[in-house]
C-alpha cells in the first residue's frame, strides 16, 4: 500500500470519526430536549397537585367555620345543644387544617404570611363565638347583644374569605405562569428535536454510505455461513440418525447376548447331564471306544459352554460400569493377582515401570492387561521362563503403555489378524485358548477411544503398544464404541 493510500485512508477514518462525534452530540441534544420539558412538566404536575390539595383544605376551612357560625346561631335561637356539634367539630379541627395550609405554601413567604393571617382571623372568629356562647349560658342578654352589635365576628369571617381568595388566586397565578413557561419550552424543544432528528438522519446516511461495502461483505459472508450451517445441521441430523440406528443395533446385540446366555446354555446343560447319566448308568456295557466318545462329547460341550461365556463377556465390555480416575498400576496389579498361578508355574519374570493415571473403566482395563499378560506368558520360547516388561508414560493428553515380551514373536503377515475374533495362529502347538483374547483387548481399547498395535519379529518377541486418552466422558465413549 502506497503512502498516498495510507493518508487517504487516515483522512476517511478521521472524517468518519468527526461525523460520528457530531451524531452523538445531536443525539445528546435530542435527549436533553426530551428530558428538560418532562422535568418541567413533572414540576407543574406537582404544583397542580399541591394547588388541588390547598384548594381542598381552604374549602374545608371555610366550610367548618361557616358551619360553626351556623351552629352558634341555631343554639342562640333554640338553646338546643345539638346545634353546637358543628361548632365543637370546627373548634377541634381548624388548627390542624391551618397547619396543613402552612406546610403546603412553606416555600412561598407571601403565601405563608397569608396563612398566618388566616389563622389570626380564624382565632378572632372563634373567640367571638366562644364569648357569645358563654354570655348566652350566663343569661346576660345585654352583654350578648352588645358583642353581636360590634360585628366583630362578621368582620373576621369577611377577612377569612378575603385571605382564602388571595391564597387561591396566587396559587392559580403561579400555575398559569408555569404552564406558560412549559408551553414556551415545549415549542423550543420541538424545534430542537426536529433539527436534531434531521441532523442525525444526515449523519446516519453518511455513515451508511461509508460502511455499505462492509455490509455487502458481511451479507455475503452470512450467506455462506447460512449454507454451511444448513450443511452442518444436515450432517448432525444424519449423525443422530446413525447413532440412533447404532443404539438400536446395540439393543439387538444385548437381546442376542441374553438369548445366548439362556437359550444356548440350557441345551448344553441337558447334553452334559445326559452324558453323565450315560457314563454312570451304562458304563458296564460300554467298551473303551464308547467311553472315549462320551469323553470327547463332554469336552466339546465344556468348550462350547466356555466359548458362550467368553462371547457374553466380550459383548458386555463397558456396559456395566462408569469411567473414573485410576492409576494404571491398579488394574495391572489385579491382573497379576488373577494370573498368580500361571506366573508361579511358568517362573515368569515381570518388570513393571511407573504407570500414569487416566480416566477409564477399571474392570475393562484389568481384563485388557490380564489378556495381554496371559498371552505374553503363554507364548514364551521353549526352555526359557517368560520375561515381560511393562512401561508407561504421558504424551500430551494421552498415555502410552507398552507390554514387551521375549517370546516366540509373530509373523508380519499375521500381525493384522491377531485382533480378530477366533483367530489362533499357533494351533500346531495346541496351546490352550479360543482365539478371542486379543479381540477382547482391541474392543476395550476402542471403548477408551484409544489404539492398540503390535511390533514383532519371529524369535525376537512382541511389543504391544496401547495408546489411551488421559480423560474421556462416558457419553463420548459410548458413541465411539457404537461406531
Amino acid at each position: 500500500m502506497s503512502q498516498d493510500s495510507q493518508i487517504s485512508g487516515s483522512d476517511k477514518s478521521y472524517r468518519l470519526f468527526r461525523v460520528v462525534f457530531v451524531g452523538l452530540a445531536l443525539l445528546t441534544v435530542i435527549v436533553l430536549a426530551s428530558v428538560i420539558p418532562e422535568l418541567t412538566a413533572i414540576d407543574v404536575r406537582k404544583k397542580l397537585d399541591n394547588a388541588l390539595t390547598l384548594e381542598q383544605d381552604l374549602s374545608e376551612l371555610l366550610s367548618i367555620v361557616q358551619n360553626a357560625e351556623a351552629g352558634q346561631r341555631g343554639y342562640l335561637l333554640t338553646g338546643d345543644p345539638e346545634y353546637l356539634q358543628p361548632y365543637i367539630h370546627a373548634r377541634q379541627g381548624y388548627d390542624a387544617i391551618i397547619k396543613d395550609l402552612a406546610r403546603e405554601v412553606s416555600l412561598d413567604n407571601q403565601q405563608l404570611n397569608r396563612v398566618q393571617r388566616v389563622r389570626l382571623a380564624t382565632e378572632i372568629k372563634f373567640a367571638e363565638l366562644d364569648t357569645t356562647l358563654s354570655l348566652f349560658r350566663q343569661g346576660d342578654t345585654t352583654a350578648l347583644q352588645n358583642v353581636m352589635d360590634t360585628n366583630e365576628g362578621l368582620h373576621a369571617m369577611d377577612s377569612i374569605r378575603h385571605l382564602v381568595g388571595l391564597l387561591r388566586n396566587a396559587e392559580m397565578r403561579d400555575i398559569r405562569v408555569r404552564q406558560a413557561q412549559l408551553a414556551q419550552l415545549s415549542t423550543v424543544t420541538t424545534i430542537l428535536r426536529f433539527l436534531g432528528v434531521v441532523g442525525l438522519g444526515l449523519v446516519f446516511y453518511y455513515i451508511y454510505s461509508q460502511v455499505r461495502p462492509l455490509f455487502d461483505t458481511i451479507t455475503s459472508s452470512n450467506g455462506r455461513l447460512k449454507e454451511e450451517n444448513t450443511e452442518r445441521r444436515r450432517v448432525e441430523k444424519k449423525n443422530h440418525e446413525l447413532i440412533a440406528s447404532l443404539n438400536a443395533k446395540n439393543s439387538e446385540l444385548d437381546q442376542f447376548a441374553y438369548m445366548a446366555s439362556h437359550d444356548l446354555r440350557e441345551p448344553l446343560r441337558t447334553v452334559s447331564n445326559y452324558i453323565e447319566v450315560l457314563g454312570e448308568d451304562y458304563a458296564p456295557i460300554l467298551d473303551d471306544a464308547g467311553r472315549e466318545h462320551l469323553s470327547t462329547i463332554h469336552r466339546a460341550t465344556d468348550r462350547m459352554r466356555s466359548l458362550i461365556e467368553t462371547l457374553l463377556t466380550y459383548s458386555r465390555i463397558g456396559r456395566s460400569e462408569e469411567p473414573r480416575e485410576l492409576c494404571l498400576a491398579q488394574p495391572v496389579r489385579e491382573a497379576l493377582e488373577n494370573l498368580a498361578l500361571r506366573v508361579e508355574e511358568s517362573e515368569a519374570r515381570i518388570e513393571i515401570g511407573e504407570l500414569p493415571t487416566i480416566k477409564g473403566y477399571p474392570v475393562a482395563l484389568r481384563q485388557l492387561f490380564q489378556n495381554l499378560l496371559a498371552n505374553a506368558i503363554k507364548f514364551h520360547r521353549a526352555g526359557e521362563p517368560p520375561r515381560i516388561e511393562i512401561q508407561g508414560k504421558t504424551e500430551g493428553n494421552k498415555v502410552r503403555i507398552t507390554i514387551r515380551d521375549h517370546g516366540i514373536g509373530i509373523n508380519k503377515a499375521d500381525q493384522d489378524k491377531i485382533f480378530q475374533l477366533f483367530t489362533r495362529l499357533d494351533s500346531s502347538q495346541m496351546r490352550e485358548g479360543q482365539g478371542i483374547g486379543l479381540a477382547f483387548c482391541q474392543k476395550i481399547v476402542q471403548l477408551h477411544q484409544g489404539t492398540l498395535a503390535v511390533r514383532s519379529e519371529p524369535g525376537l518377541g512382541s511389543t504391544f503398544i496401547v495408546i489411551l486418552p488421559s480423560s474421556l466422558r462416558n457419553d463420548e465413549a459410548r458413541v465411539h464404541y457404537a461406531n
